[in-house]
């Protein structure tokens, strides 16, 4: 394979790795605080936790759309601190206090998956030798740069999410999940925000 391709392909796998996401969302494992299993809220602080900076946030943003389209009010970490900080534990109390936050619901990749396929019509190397000589490698024409190929990635996450009181600073709720497979870095996001949603929904965790 030419190696601009391999280049191509880590850099694509790479950013896949990142995501430090259409079908059904598997739970394997799902914790509840019998002390507070009736407890649902109706403002939470939102946090994606992620190697890359605009995946977060639009993680973020997904949620807090859902949760909003639930009928209660949410809001990005991202943008309540203002940009790329890192978490941390004085800024989420300073939140919680200044906009009155009953819970933080915070997700963060366990785990990432990919399968790759590269198609290209190119069966060998194509050269046109323009002549002998040293420095070989500036004296042909390499036509398989210009040939066609096709780079299918098919990803696939495991990622934790944890649901906390904002009263008691205790855990309530959590899950570990493993997402569907998309084909494509912003789908892969936008469905696993979905499903977060989606499964606080049905832990009754969303207040009516």
């Amino acid at each position: 394979m030419n190696p601009l391709y391999r280049i191509l392909i880590l850099a694509v796998v790479s950013f896949v790795a990142l995501l430090s996401g259409c079908g059904t969302t598997s739970s394997s494992n799902t914790f509840s605080d019998p002390e507070q299993s009736g407890a649902a809220f109706n403002s939470f602080l939102v946090i994606g936790v992620a190697g890359d900076y605009d995946s977060r946030a639009q993680f973020e943003r997904m949620v807090v759309s859902g949760l909003r389209a639930e009928g209660v009010t949410a809001s990005p970490y991202h943008v309540v601190i203002g940009g790329n900080k890192p978490l941390t534990r004085e800024d989420v109390l300073g939140a919680i206090r200044k906009y009155g936050f009953d819970a933080v619901v915070v997700t963060r990749v366990l785990d990432t998956e990919s399968d790759l396929e590269v198609r290209s019509t190119v069966t060998g190397t194509k050269i046109t030798r323009k002549d002998e000589g040293l420095g070989k490698l500036f004296r042909y024409d390499y036509e398989e740069f210009d040939e066609p190929l096709s780079l299918t990635i098919d990803m696939q996450v495991t990622f934790g999410t944890e649901l906390y009181s904002a009263e008691t600073q205790s855990l309530v709720w959590s899950s570990e999940s493993k997402g569907p497979k998309a084909d494509n870095v912003g789908e892969l996001i936008d469905e696993t925000a979905e499903s977060v949603v989606r499964q606080l929904r049905r832990a009754g965790k969303i207040a009516r």
